[in-house]
């Protein structure tokens, strides 16, 4: 049983890594990104609440979900959000079904607030291509690379970021 759960994680990372590197090499290519503000938060538990000045932040990671599944809630985001107070991080997650998205998030102990997108706002607004995860590192909302906990260098890569 643990050796299957192990491969699972193993192959999910590689379609991670696969997918994000993927989609573009640095993923900095300067773009503007657009972030809707008619939006759904879940809070998954009372530990964290949203701050919409997370929106102004000069500093920030975006992350963007198609639906949720074995994914972003299963990487340990935690050290990178408690190590970097001046990023903020965006989850958008366009799952349909708003129960479902809680139950996942709260089995695999995700407590960060994420946006509700099930009409893909965010995902249309930038162009994102035919991806069921990604992530943005960016400054003054333009993207300068991509990045997650699965990248061996993520903290190397957050740091980089706020002394631009």
């Amino acid at each position: 049983m643990k050796t299957n759960y192990l491969i699972q994680n193993i192959i999910f990372l590689c379609f991670v890594l696969t997918i994000s590197v993927g989609c573009n090499s640095s993923g900095g290519d300067g773009k503007q990104m657009v972030f809707p503000t008619d939006i759904t938060v879940i809070e998954p538990d009372d530990s964290v609440k949203f701050d919409t000045s997370w929106f102004d932040s000069k500093y920030k990671v975006a992350v963007y979900m198609n639906k949720v599944g074995r994914s972003i809630t299963t990487l340990d985001w935690q050290p990178a959000i408690s190590n970097n107070k001046e990023v903020a991080f965006l989850f958008y997650i366009s799952e349909k079904d708003p129960s479902k998205l809680i139950r996942q998030l709260r089995e695999n102990n995700f407590s960060h607030p994420v946006i509700h997108d099930p009409n893909r706002e965010f995902y249309e607004a930038n162009g994102i291509g035919e991806v069921s995860f990604i992530s943005f590192l960016l400054k003054d909302d333009r993207k300068i690379g991509m990045g997650n906990p699965s990248f061996p260098n993520f903290q190397e890569r957050l740091e980089a970021l706020t002394k631009e």
